[in-house]
């Protein structure tokens, strides 16, 4: 017979899970390029996340009137901001979230 707590991993198992969740940012490491997320609704804090490059990399060079023009990254993520995030699920049931982008007006849409 399977125990309780067996079922109850079946049961969840069973349950749709979307690979993409709405969190807001609980804390910030730009130096790492790393966040940790509460993942909305149930207020779950996830471990370090990993950022995509283009999120903050919006700009490249350009020219504009014989003026190349460089625009240093820059790290929009401040704590409490909203973003999307995808959930990587591993063969062991390990989870691994990364942070796809702002969902509020940060300071990529600035840049």
């Amino acid at each position: 017979m399977s125990s309780f707590s067996d079922q109850r991993r079946t049961i969840e198992d069973m349950l749709p899970q979307s690979p993409i969740v709405f969190a807001t940012i609980a804390a910030v490491d730009p130096g790492n390029r790393m966040l940790k997320i509460m993942i909305e609704p149930w207020g779950t804090e996830s471990g370090w996340c990993k950022v995509l490059k283009d999120t903050f990399y919006p700009i490249p060079f350009h020219l504009i009137g014989g003026t190349t023009y460089t625009h240093e990254p820059q790290w929009p993520y401040k704590v409490d901001q909203e973003v999307l995030a995808a959930v990587v699920r591993g063969a062991q049931g390990t989870e691994q979230y990364v942070v796809l982008g702002l969902l509020d007006e940060g300071l990529v849409s600035e840049q």
